[in-house]
C-alpha cells in the first residue's frame, strides 16, 4: 500500500498556479462557470460542560458563519491566521480560492495545523490535524474532487483508512459522527466536497455533546461546460482521500512524499 503527502509547501505552490491561471481566462463574471469555498463553519448548540471555557461551562450555541470564504464572483482568494472557532476548532491558518471562466471552475480549501477541542471528552484526547484541504475542478463536461489528510489522530473516535472512499464515516452511534471526504452531487449537476465533517448527533445518550455540524475545508463546483479551452487543474484520481500518519517520511524541499 502507498500513501501520498501534500504537504502544506505544496498546497501553497497550488495556489499560485490556480491564481495565475486566474489571468489567462478573465471573462465576465456573468458568464463563468460558477464555483466556490471556504476554509471553515460551525453551527452547533452545545450541552453544559462541554467546553467549561465557553459560558462557564453553561450550555451555548455557536454560529461562526463561513471563514475565509472565497467564489467565482469574488473574491478570488482568502485568508485567516490563527483561527479560535469559538473553542471549538483551532487552526494556525485557513485559506480558499477560486479560479473560474467562462467553461471551467476550481476550488481549494486548506486548514493547517488543526486541533478540535470540542471533540475532546468523546475521543480520549484533543483531535489533531497537520493538514486538511479539499479541492474540486470542473471542466470538459468533468466534475471531480478529492480531500487530503496529513497527521490526523482523532483518538477513540477511530483512523482514518490510508485509501478512504468518499464519504467514509467514523464516531460513536447517537454521539458524534465524523465523514471524511464528503461528497455530495448537486441538482444542477455540481459537486459539493468537504474534507472534514463533524455531526454532533444530539443530547439523548450517555457522553452527548449537544447537535449541529462543524465542516473544515469546504469546495463547491459547478458544472461544466464542454471543451474547455484551458482547464484548471483538477484532483487526480477516482477521488479518494490521500491520508499521511503523523511522522510519515518527508522529502525535505516541500515536495510529495511516499511511505512503501
Amino acid at each position: 500500500m502507498r500513501t501520498t503527502m501534500l504537504r502544506a509547501g505544496s498546497l501553497a505552490g497550488l495556489t499560485a498556479v490556480v491564481l495565475a491561471a486566474s489571468t489567462t481566462g478573465a471573462a465576465a463574471a456573468d458568464d463563468a462557470v460558477s464555483g466556490s469555498a471556504f476554509g471553515a463553519s460551525a453551527e452547533v448548540s452545545l450541552l453544559p460542560g462541554v467546553l467549561k471555557d465557553l459560558a462557564g461551562g453553561k450550555g451555548i450555541t455557536v454560529e461562526t458563519g463561513k471563514l475565509a470564504p472565497s467564489s467565482s464572483t469574488g473574491p478570488a482568494s482568502a485568508n485567516v491566521a490563527d483561527v479560535p472557532l469559538k473553542g471549538l476548532v483551532t487552526a494556525k491558518a485557513i485559506s480558499s480560492s477560486v479560479v473560474s471562466d467562462s467553461t471551467s471552475v476550481a476550488g481549494k480549501a486548506s486548514i493547517v495545523e488543526a486541533t478540535l477541542p470540542v471533540l475532546a471528552a468523546v475521543a480520549g484526547r484533543t483531535p489533531t490535524a497537520r493538514l486538511i484541504s479539499a479541492r474540486c475542478g470542473s471542466a470538459d463536461g468533468k466534475v471531480v474532487g478529492s480531500s487530503d489528510l496529513a497527521g490526523v489522530n482523532l483518538g477513540r473516535l477511530g483512523t482514518i483508512p490510508a485509501a478512504a472512499a468518499p464519504n467514509t464515516r467514523l464516531g460513536i452511534p447517537g454521539v458524534v459522527e465524523v465523514i471524511v471526504n464528503e461528497q455530495n452531487q448537486r441538482f444542477d449537476g455540481g459537486l459539493d466536497v468537504t474534507a472534514l465533517h463533524v455531526k454532533l448527533l444530539g443530547g439523548d445518550v450517555t457522553g452527548a455533546l449537544g447537535s449541529g455540524d462543524i465542516k473544515l475545508a469546504s469546495v463547491t463546483c459547478g458544472p461544466a461546460k464542454e471543451h474547455a479551452p484551458q482547464a484548471p487543474p483538477r484532483p487526480q484520481g477516482p477521488g479518494q482521500v490521500t491520508v499521511v500518519p503523523a511522522g510519515a517520511p518527508q522529502t525535505g524541499d516541500g515536495s510529495l512524499a511516499a511511505e512503501g
